[in-house]
């Protein structure tokens, strides 16, 4: 298969390509099996910059024998603003599901009450509790947001995809 591109459609695909990157390993600690090709395509993609006048924007970098975005990418890229906005979205859309459905949970009676109504039950008890959330978040952000310990033996532990 060959593609052809403009100058202006490989440096937007560089950026796709970061974004891309970024989402895949930017949280990880250790590398994802599962995104072996995905990274190798990344990175083949990368090294086209070296002979198509992109130079400026990925270096290669030896230690880690991989291309990487250089400071002046990093700095033109729109994939930074992009992701930045996606992650705060990401945060208040989570924080305020998680909110709803924990106390929606705890009005039904508990997980297996809650998980037993039908989709207008719930709809109709956890509506207006994420519009609660909605409003204040939106109003104050996390300023009047606190932690009430209250452990128990059967608490979980948060975890993270590592």
């Amino acid at each position: 298969m060959n593609i052809e591109l403009s100058p202006k459609e490989y440096r937007d695909l560089l950026d796709l390509l970061h974004i891309a990157d970024v989402v895949m390993t930017g949280h990880r600690r250790a590398e994802d099996k599962r995104t072996t090709g995905h990274r190798a395509l990344v990175q083949k993609l990368y090294s086209l910059a070296q002979h198509e006048g992109f130079e400026r924007l990925m270096s290669h970098d030896e230690r880690v024998h991989k291309y990487v975005p250089t400071a002046e990418f990093e700095q033109s890229s729109l994939a930074h603003p992009l992701l930045d906005a996606f992650g705060e979205h990401l945060f208040w859309d989570e924080l305020i599901s998680r909110l709803s459905a924990r106390d929606t949970a705890q009005m039904a009676g508990g997980t297996e009450q809650l998980n037993a109504l039908d989709d207008r039950e719930r709809q109709q008890m956890e509506g207006p509790i994420r519009q609660r959330y909605i409003e204040e978040f939106s109003a104050n952000g996390v300023a009047n947001l606190e932690v009430v310990e209250r452990f128990s033996s059967l608490g979980t532990a948060v975890r993270t995809s590592d």
